[in-house]
This record gives C-alpha cells, sequence and structure tokens, in this order.
C-alpha cells in the first residue's frame, strides 16, 4: 500500500486542518524551523502541490510512524543563546532539531484557549504532532531535540505531561542585555497583545508601550522558569555567561550526549559562527550591550526583571557546575 504522506511533514496548522509539504530527506539545520520552510516552500514541487489532513491522520500516522524519541527541550529567554545550543545540537549528524516550529506554537495556543478540551487528548495530540515533525529522514537520524519558542515556557505542564521525564534546559541572561537586544530589533513580545493566547495578560495599569509590555513578558517568563525549576526535577539553568563551554559539559550530561571527537569538531566548528548568521564569526557583545542601556531599559529592568533573575541566579548557582567525573 502506497503510503502519501511518506517523506512529508506538517507545515503549519490552520482551521483544524495539517498542510503538509514535501520534505524528502533535508534536515532541519537553518537557525529557526521557519527558515528550512520557507526554503522548502519556494522549491516548484511544494509550489504546485500541498496535501491537506484533518487532525486525525496525526493520530493515525503516529501509531505506525512514531517518529524519533524527544531527548531534550530547549526553554529560553530570548537573544540568550538559545540559538546556538540548537544549532550547536544540528551539528550532530545523528540529532534532529526543531528550532521553535510554528505548527508547535499554533497547536499549544490553541490548547491554551480550550479549558474544556480533554487534557489527555491535547497532550497525545502533541505527540502525534511531533510525530509527524519529527520523522527519522535519514538512516543515521536517531533522536530529536525541540527548541520552544521563549513563551513556551508557560505551557511547561502541558509539555512535560504529554513528554514525562524529558530533559529541559532553560536559557536565560542578564536582562538589561536582553532588553538592549529587544530594544535594537524588537521581537514579537515587544508587540503589546500579541501573546494573550498563550496566557499572558498584563496588569490594567501597565502602559501599552513596546518596551514596557516586552520587560513585563520577560519578568513573567523568569517566573514561569523559577516556577519550573522548583516543581520539576528534570531541568537545567544555563546562564548565557556559561557558553558555549556548558554545551560540551553540562548540558551533553544533561541530554545524554556522548560527544566523541568528530561530534566535538562538528558542534565546534557550528557554535564559533554567528548562530542566527552564519556566516559570520561569533562575537560576545555584553559589554557593548551595557553601554547602550539607556535609562529606561535599566529602570524597567529594575522594576520587572531583577528580582526573578536574581531568583534564577541563586538556583542555578546552587546547581552542580560540573558533570560527574568532569
Amino acid at each position: 500500500m502506497t503510503d502519501s504522506l511518506r517523506d512529508w511533514a506538517p507545515f503549519y496548522l490552520k482551521h483544524g486542518e495539517v498542510h503538509w509539504g514535501y520534505v524528502g530527506q533535508e534536515r532541519f539545520v537553518e537557525p529557526f524551523f521557519q527558515d528550512t520552510l520557507q526554503k522548502l516552500a519556494r522549491r516548484p514541487f511544494n509550489q504546485l502541490l500541498r496535501q491537506r489532513t484533518g487532525l486525525d491522520t496525526l493520530t493515525e500516522r503516529a501509531s505506525s510512524h512514531p517518529g524519533l524519541p524527544l531527548q531534550g527541550l530547549i526553554f529560553h529567554l530570548s537573544r540568550c543563546g538559545s540559538t546556538l545550543v540548537a544549532q550547536a545540537l544540528s551539528a550532530l549528524n545523528d540529532s534532529v532539531v526543531l528550532s521553535e516550529p510554528e505548527p508547535v506554537d499554533t497547536l499549544l495556543q490553541w490548547l491554551a484557549q480550550s479549558p474544556h478540551y480533554d487534557p489527555a487528548a491535547g497532550h497525545a495530540l502533541l505527540r502525534d504532532l511531533l510525530a509527524a515533525l519529527g520523522q527519522p529522514r535519514r538512516p543515521e537520524d536517531r533522536r530529536l531535540f525541540i527548541k520552544t519558542d521563549a513563551w513556551h515556557i508557560r505551557h511547561i505542564d502541558r509539555l512535560l505531561a504529554a513528554f514525562p521525564e524529558t530533559p529541559w534546559i532553560f536559557l536565560y541572561r542578564d536582562p538589561v542585555e536582553v532588553l538592549v537586544s529587544q530594544f535594537r530589533i524588537p521581537g514579537l513580545f515587544l508587540i503589546p497583545g500579541t501573546l494573550t493566547a498563550h496566557g499572558f495578560h498584563p496588569p490594567a495599569e501597565l502602559p501599552l508601550l513596546p518596551l514596557q509590555h516586552g520587560a513585563w513578558i520577560m519578568g513573567q517568563i523568569l517566573q514561569d522558569a523559577e516556577e519550573a525549576m522548583r516543581k520539576y526535577s528534570g531541568g537545567l539553568l544555563i546562564n548565557y555567561q556559561d557558553l558555549p563551554d556548558a554545551l560540551e559539559t553540562r548540558i551533553a550530561q544533561h541530554l545524554g550526549l556522548e560527544l566523541d571527537p568528530s561530534a566535538l569538531t562538528a558542534m565546534r566548528a557550528r557554535y564559533t559562527q554567528n548562530a542566527k548568521s552564519p556566516n559570520q564569526t561569533f562575537n560576545p557583545d555584553s559589554d557593548s550591550k551595557h553601554a547602550e542601556a539607556n535609562d529606561e531599559i535599566r529602570a524597567l529592568t529594575a522594576q520587572w526583571l531583577d528580582a526573578p533573575y536574581g531568583r534564577l541566579e541563586t538556583i542555578r548557582k546552587e546547581q552542580p557546575q560540573e558533570p560527574p567525573g568532569a
């Protein structure tokens, strides 16, 4: 019997349907899932032909096409090295890394807005979607990693219920540096109202100005990470200042990676590049960001971010700083 969806993957979810595109043996090695998707979507075959199915097709296929085992979830504050970590993991030839996959974001929004939907069915649908996204497409594919969107830490209960005992990491950074980065190149959560579907509802007295809104959202993300660290045993906190060295030590140990010389060489080649612009060399910019921080950024950091950041730092410093035997 012909498998009409072999080598296809969900490109996006819309109106209760799965829109599939042809992937073949393509690897997701671009900095973001959407980058690979756009490259694939431009190919003539995908411009001429797409497949659409109901969500039930995900469930039907998951039993016969279970997908790669999920070996790690990467949560983050944004602009703090998460893309660097995802790119380093994607350099491992046996690993598939999905960096901020849009179909997962769509499903999480829908589940958050559907409180009467059976939680167990929601968890199963998440597993079915990741089975379709995380198919082995080459003989050497062995494991799957997901780098979430920054706001997905709010969904950690749902994600860990769907994938219990999965190791997870939360990456973060001095909030002054993150807010300066957001000021330079605004991200989605600087737009007031964009994340209400994910459960972020700013206080009524908060002025709906982008930078203030972004600082409040970041404060909520840090608080959610703190609560998750206290609730779940499988988490690891990584501060940007620990990168890239932590990739070969604490992160590798936490995610169960056994890095032979060839794997180390591949990872090092990747993380010496600028994660979002691979044709450029990575250069630390903490000093320049602190120099650029104006009075408004420092005031917003003090108001919304310093306290939860400090509490996370306390938890991080209580963690073992080197893996056993290092």
